[in-house]
């Protein structure tokens, strides 16, 4: 994977002003090659949290064959 420039952004509210809007300006900005970087992150860090270091895993692969009767 290609290195992703960081991106910084901030606010300060009062919880009861809060809304998805900062949110999904955020995740706008990041791209699409960002938010697959996140999720791979959390990927990896769901996998050590269950202890299994150093553990390779792959997307899951999937086909089906759908055929009209």
């Amino acid at each position: 994977m290609k290195k992703i420039k960081p991106v910084t952004m901030e606010r300060i509210i009062k919880i009861k002003d809060s809304n998805d809007d900062w949110d999904i300006k955020f995740w706008q900005k990041v791209g699409v090659e960002g938010r697959f970087s996140a999720s791979w992150k959390m990927l990896e860090d769901y996998e050590k949290m269950r202890g299994k270091n150093g553990v390779k895993f792959r997307l899951q692969r999937t086909v089906e064959n759908i055929r009209k009767i």
